[in-house]
């Protein structure tokens, strides 16, 4: 998946235990993808432990409305959900084509009003209906695709299940927007959770796993107590400093910091934006008196096969992604969409 940066370097994945096949989703390294990026069928070795039993041929007819993300997530990969009446909540990535057709290719979440704690993430491609609509948070729409995951060598986002277009045979994933530009109030609330809660689903498989792809608020005050955790480690042949993709709080809760750290420019100059784990790395005491807010969903790590320093463009990542220093094939991780997603921070210099 093209990112909108390039994110550092990544070495063979020794810790990885978990192999499996090459995944079937796109990249966008083509000038303007012409192969399809969604894909049903097994594109992880996860749909045997993951997947469970098969729920219907149609979550949202099965389930009506309330239970119908907990009932997509329980198809066997390639079965088709339709969701209705669905919000829109984060939108994660986003490319307007290249071929001057006006088409948007958008991955983002949606949550079920009516079962608020149920979310989602849509992976959408240029081709999928309509192919011209940029999801916004609070958009409420109807969406009919096909259950499956994220590719396991995407970097970051592998493993993660989504709803997405059938490439064998084409079937584009179709979205029926019902209201839009309802801004981000339209959203449900974020679940207040604790960091016991969290907690509790840091061992549970993704189809049972609590506030999976809703946003949450963690109450504070927090203090950041780890900026450099393992899971996060950057496993590079570089022989540079290890980077970290993200910081830990209270007891151990992963917090992914892609779209609120400082950013380094291609004219070299720096994006200044709210990177805690920068000012932990100076020594400041880090706390966030009230707390931080996200999308709560999973997180892997796919480095490049040959070692090389840009994960995200190199054009060959493992199928082997996994958590660094376990054997586990994802974890879950808080990921803010802002800075107001982290509230207002104190960060006093330490003693």
């Amino acid at each position: 998946m093209e990112l909108r940066k390039k994110l550092g370097a990544a070495a063979l994945l020794a810790a990885a235990a978990m192999a499996s096949a090459a995944g079937c989703g796109g990249r966008d390294n083509d000038p303007d993808p012409v192969p399809d990026a969604g894909c049903t069928g097994v594109c992880s070795t996860d749909a045997g432990t993951d997947a469970g039993t098969d729920a219907g041929t149609d979550a949202g007819t099965d389930a009506g409305t309330t239970g119908q993300i907990a009932a997509a997530r329980r198809l066997s990969f390639g079965g088709k959900a339709t969701l209705r009446n669905v919000v829109v909540t984060d939108v994660h990535y986003e490319k307007l084509s290249e071929q001057g057709n006006n088409a948007w290719r958008s991955y983002f979440w949606v949550t079920d009003p009516a079962a608020p704690k149920e979310g989602l993430f849509i992976h959408k491609f240029y081709t999928d209906t309509p192919d011209t609509y940029r999801p916004q948070p609070g958009d409420t729409v109807d969406i009919e695709g096909y259950f499956g995951t994220e590719a396991n060598y995407e970097p970051f986002s592998g493993r993660r299940h989504r709803l997405a277009n059938q490439r064998t045979p084409a079937v584009p994933l179709a979205i029926t927007p019902k209201t839009t530009d309802a801004g981000v109030s339209a959203r449900p609330p974020a679940n207040e959770v604790t960091v016991e809660q969290l907690e509790a689903s840091l061992g549970t498989a993704q189809n049972s796993a609590a506030l999976l792809g809703t946003r949450v608020h963690l109450a504070g005050p927090l203090t950041l107590t780890n900026p450099t955790p393992e899971a996060f480690k950057r496993l590079d042949s570089s022989g540079t400093p290890p980077t970290y993709y993200g910081f830990e709080v209270g007891n151990g809760i992963l917090v992914y910091h892609d779209k609120t750290r400082d950013r380094n420019l291609t004219d070299g100059g720096v994006e200044v934006r709210c990177d805690f784990q920068k000012k932990a790395l100076a020594g400041e005491t880090v706390t966030f008196p009230n707390g931080i807010s996200g999308v709560w969903d999973t997180y892997t790590f796919a480095p490049c096969t040959d070692g090389g320093t840009d994960i995200t463009g190199c054009g060959s990542n493992t199928p082997d992604s996994g958590v660094p220093g376990t054997t586990k094939p994802y974890t879950y991780t808080i990921i803010p969409q802002d800075c107001s997603d982290l509230g207002e921070v104190t960060a006093p210099p330490a003693p």
